[in-house]
């Protein structure tokens, strides 16, 4: 019987990839594809997949919240992320919520269906870099290094203002406009201006992606 695998994924291309890849091999077969946070809840709940991969940069939710919700709707079924992100914040956050694997767009190849096939057998398939990546990581916190982040600095990379921080912080903390006006004294319009001035300065369409931007900076902890 064939591993049911459910594609969460905005990018056509990419999406066309995995289902032609996926598609070749008689291990698996494609029950569903999701290309917004809509589609993908709607698929998760259904619970008709053994596999659910998932990209993290989808335009409306945070990948890692849709792998969360796997792990609780559906506990018999794995997820693994496949995704451009290789960097420490974006692969703990995947594994701390529930990830089964983490392997890179770049294996989007034949072989990426035997890493779908070790996840749903138990296993947790790694691409290499993200592997010694995880290894360092552990190696650090056995060590207590945890790494320092000059704030100022990555905000004048970023092009961000204090202000424009400010306000990124509190939508990191999941408040909504209105109460961030409040605690800054100003508008709900003028919030939402600098909002607009921050998704355009981190290239991002939505406040998930806005916060997990200020996670992979390491702004904001994870």
């Amino acid at each position: 019987m064939s591993i049911a695998v459910v594609i969460i994924e905005d990018d056509q291309t990419i999406m066309k990839r995995l289902v032609d890849v996926i598609s070749m091999s008689s291990f698996c077969e494609v029950v569903g594809i999701a290309r917004n946070r809509g589609e993908a809840v709607a698929a998760i709940l259904a619970n008709r997949a053994d596999l659910y991969v998932v990209d993290l940069g989808l335009p409306d939710v945070d990948g890692v919240d849709l792998i969360r919700l796997v792990r609780e709707k559906c506990p018999e079924a794995r997820s693994v992320v496949v995704s451009t992100f290789g960097d420490s914040k974006h692969v703990m956050r995947s594994l701390r919520a529930g990830a089964s694997g983490y392997l890179l767009k770049e294996e989007i190849h034949p072989s990426l269906v035997d890493k779908l096939v070790s996840a749903h057998n138990g296993q947790a398939p790694l691409s290499p870099a993200v592997a010694q990546l995880v290894v360092d990581r552990i190696a650090s916190l056995e060590n207590n290094v945890r790494p320092q982040v000059d704030r100022q600095k990555v905000l004048k990379e970023l092009g961000l203002g204090e202000r424009e921080w400010e306000v990124l912080h509190h939508l990191a903390e999941g408040l909504p406009i209105v109460e961030i006006g409040r605690r800054l004294s100003i508008s709900h319009h003028t919030v939402n201006q600098h909002l607009r001035s921050v998704y355009r300065k981190l290239g991002v369409k939505s406040r998930a992606m806005a916060a997990n931007a200020a996670r992979v900076h390491g702004l904001i902890d994870e």
